[in-house]
């Protein structure tokens, strides 16, 4: 994911974005992308979602990184088991990396802000079992192999 411009601030008056600092996050504006805050060495955004302003999107992207067709493989079929067992997370392929997002319904951006800690927590569980099935397809590869 690029990002075209510097990143701004949070700007006042901002509900989401204050919600958010009032948990401690250091909340910047991404030009053409929404929000993006730092948790836990990753970068996450929360994308807009023009004309809904129920919509929410939190989305960690770019957490994988597939360097062949038969990674990429592999990656659908770890995709698709996490999304069977994940709550409120999807996993998918965008080009040549994997994302993991949430995408949930809430009345205000404080009543959103009051699950971040919550989504975070599902997105990291599942960015592990992800790499969990993933690793050990290469094990598994590896002793074929052997």
């Amino acid at each position: 994911m690029r990002r075209p411009h510097a990143p701004a601030r949070a700007q006042p008056g901002d509900p989401l974005g204050a919600a958010l600092e009032a948990q401690g996050f250091t909340v910047q504006d991404e030009p053409g992308l929404g929000r993006r805050f730092a948790f836990e060495g990753g970068t996450y955004y929360l994308v807009s979602a023009e004309g809904d302003e129920t919509f929410y999107h939190l989305l960690y992207p770019n957490f994988w990184e597939l360097e062949s067709d038969e990674e990429y493989v592999r990656a659908l079929y770890a995709c698709d088991a996490v999304n069977r067992e994940a709550k409120l997370v999807k996993l998918h392929t965008a080009e040549n990396d994997v994302w993991a997002g949430v995408e949930s319904l809430h009345e205000t951006p404080a009543a959103f802000a009051a699950q971040v800690p919550r989504y975070l927590s599902y997105l990291q569980e599942s960015v592990r079992a992800f790499r969990d099935v993933m690793l050990a397809a290469a094990e598994d590869l590896a002793e074929a192999g052997a």
